[in-house]
């Protein structure tokens, strides 16, 4: 399946038939493709879309999530690959908007709302060449547009808001209560990772995930 020419007639046709927007798509720079590590995929790590604030280093990003470079959101791959016992060879990684917006969209999620379709429909489609890979996504934005607008990343880490820790009683979306039909497990983007709350909880979630997924793979 050849991702490129899939989205740029996606965005084409949405810049066409959109004339409300107040975040245009960028047409001026390049589709952002997934990456994909060298080994056997046993990760899929899914995105919102690689619009990042400052404007001239988007041209520089040349893969999903800029995984190819050495940066601080690949600093936090490696964590969650490590503590999953693999390693960023076994993963695939894609966005759900696989182009750039004038601004970060998460700004104006009803044109993500309003964009969402098709490019659910591609991403579905790119999904079904993994079958029985465990999901992940990063940041609530993107957990929102696959769900429903009030889910948070903290309800499925148990967030106790009294005590502002975990109650360690995690969960996962499961497959019939999302529009990507799969199960996955809700992460923090990289920046909220500094939160003190999914600091202290994100190795008991991975080996919550890593046990899920375990059970799984044996079940099947």
């Amino acid at each position: 399946m050849e991702i490129t020419p899939e989205v740029k007639k996606i965005r084409q046709a949405l810049k066409e038939s959109q004339d409300f927007d107040g975040n245009p798509i960028d047409l001026t720079l390049p589709v952002v493709p997934p990456f994909r590590g060298n080994g056997e995929i046993k990760l899929i790590i899914l995105g919102q879309d690689p619009t990042i604030r400052n404007v001239a280093p988007r041209i520089k990003i040349t893969c999903t999530l800029n995984l190819d470079k050495t940066n601080s959101l690949k600093t936090y791959v490696n964590r969650i690959c490590t503590e999953l016992g693999i390693t960023i060879d076994n993963v695939y990684a894609t966005n759900l908007f696989k182009y750039f917006y004038t601004v970060p969209p998460s700004e104006t999620m009803e044109v993500l709302i309003n964009h969402l379709q098709p490019n659910l429909d591609l991403l579905q489609r790119e999904l079904d060449k993994f079958k029985n890979i465990p999901v992940i996504t990063l940041g609530e934005p993107v957990l929102q547009l696959i769900t429903n607008e009030f889910e948070k990343v903290r309800e499925f880490w148990d967030y106790n808001v009294k005590t502002k820790t975990t109650d360690g009683r995690f969960t996962y979306s499961h497959a019939k209560d999302n529009q990507i039909k799969r199960d996955f497990f809700p992460f923090p983007h990289q920046p909220s990772i500094r939160k003190e709350f999914y600091k202290n909880t994100l190795t008991d979630y991975l080996q919550f995930m890593k046990s899920e997924t375990n059970q799984h793979s044996h079940k099947s």
